[in-house]
């Protein structure tokens, strides 16, 4: 008779339950120290100048210790010699002290710029055969970079320095420099230092255009953010980077102004034109209708000739503004046989407006160039070129001399023999029809 309780579960015995390797590392302690302390005894016996033998032996210890685990750690250690705590203190190790291969011990000597870019080299070298420490260290400058505020200054410049060689070498983008925009690393200046001295490394192996489209793709914004707040003038902007001799900067800086500024006027009278065609409505009679889009031409006109006056800007670089800006209101379809259509109608609904801003021959043949571009550019009208080129000659934007200028001589490369392929029938046209105006005369 079995002596079981009732309610008991039966069990297994002799059988050993194994833990997965994964989730043994899971579950085990988070030990950064640890993680350090393994770190300074591998390399006790290599001589600090020997950056070969550095670079072997952390290659080999990543088969023993968890890189991937201790990424963020292992940068830390990379870059400021320690580890760095709440608050944004850095401990060295009691016994080892500094981390000897770190940036602020190799760009403490006499060429700053020199030990970073050994330094740059240390951690390239790593990262090509341990590809996953990229994204970690990547995270982890970010939060380094927070805490300038809690560096010296000499530490900051190295930091500098650093970051700019990773940078230049393509290993970090610019994303990180968004975290020194807050305001309490730029209303002392902090920022903006720690900005002018990696800008200065950057520019050393990159042009101006390569910083500005790394700054576009790490959508950092304009580095006027990086001043502060009572400095963020053009004045001061142009006087900082004077005095530093770096003039590209404030180059830069205008150009970035300047296009801020034309996308503004191209997103306003986008605006106007929908704002304008929501309050339309298909019920009204032809003549109401004419005369709503008579009006809403005229305050596009109104918006364009205020833009000239405030910006400066001439008539020919204007109108392609106005015609992007036509051209952006525009809701496409998703049926392609109806593109066509809306083209045509949003060109012939607005031409008075390109009529207005095309008295010039100049502005004829750039609103001509910038059509082909735009053509060019978005797939959807691509073959409506010649239809484009039309619509804007019988509504009298275009002049029978521009549209032949343009064909002979002035069309751009961007897709030439294909658009020439479908005004071919047109200039043949106003060719012969010039002919015939010379023999009469």
């Amino acid at each position: 008779m079995s002596t079981r309780a009732p309610n008991e579960k039966p069990t297994l015995s002799g059988v050993r339950i194994r833990t997965r390797k994964r989730d043994a590392k899971a579950k085990a302690k988070y030990e950064p120290e640890v993680f350090r302390d393994s770190i300074f005894q591998l390399i006790e016996d290599v001589d600090p100048t020997d950056y070969t033998k550095f670079s072997s032996v952390l290659d080999t210890a990543g088969n023993t210790l968890d890189y991937r685990r201790y990424g963020d750690s292992f940068f830390e250690l990379f870059v400021t010699g320690g580890l760095i705590a709440p608050g944004g203190i850095i401990n060295d190790d009691e016994e080892y002290g500094k981390f000897p291969f770190s940036l602020f011990v190799l760009a403490a000597g006499d060429d700053p710029l020199a030990g970073a870019q050994r330094w740059g080299g240390l951690i390239l070298k790593l990262t090509r055969r341990y590809k996953y420490l990229e994204r970690a260290f990547a995270e982890s400058s970010a939060h380094i970079l927070k805490n300038i505020h809690r560096y010296t200054e000499a530490e900051n410049k190295m930091l500098a320095l650093g970051v700019g060689v990773l940078v230049s070498e393509g290993f970090l983008t610019l994303e990180p420099l968004k975290g020194l925009q807050d305001d309490h690393l730029t209303k002392d200046g902090l920022a903006l230092r720690f900005l002018t001295d990696m800008l200065r490394v950057y520019l050393k192996e990159n042009n101006i255009n390569q910083l500005h489209k790394a700054l576009v793709k790490a959508k950092v914004g304009d580095l006027i953010e990086f001043f502060p707040t009572n400095k963020r003038d053009e004045d001061c902007f142009a006087r900082h980077f004077e005095a530093e001799d770096m003039p590209v900067l404030i180059e830069l800086h205008a150009a970035t102004l300047a296009a801020a500024q034309r996308n503004a006027f191209v997103d306003d009278i986008s605006s106007i034109l929908r704002q304008a065609r929501e309050e339309e409505s298909d019920d009204d009679e032809e003549e109401d209708r004419d005369e709503f889009i008579q009006a809403t031409n005229l305050q596009v006109a109104k918006a364009a000739k205020a833009a000239m006056r405030t910006h400066k800007w001439e008539q020919h670089k204007t109108v392609s503004l106005v015609w992007d800006g036509i051209m952006n209101a525009v809701t496409w379809s998703f049926k392609a046989e109806q593109i066509e259509a809306q083209l045509l109608r949003q060109i012939q609904r607005h031409s008075p407006v390109l009529e207005l801003l095309t008295t010039e021959p100049k502005s004829e043949i750039a609103l001509l160039k910038h059509v082909q571009l735009y053509a060019h550019n978005e797939p959807r009208v691509t073959k409506y070129f010649g239809r484009i080129v039309l619509e804007l000659y019988n509504t009298d934007v275009l002049s029978d001399s521009a549209i032949i200028f343009w064909a002979t001589k002035g069309a751009k490369p961007e897709g030439k023999s294909g658009f020439l392929k479908q005004t071919e029938a047109l200039i043949k046209k106003l060719e012969a029809l010039e002919d015939e105006s010379e023999d009469d005369e």
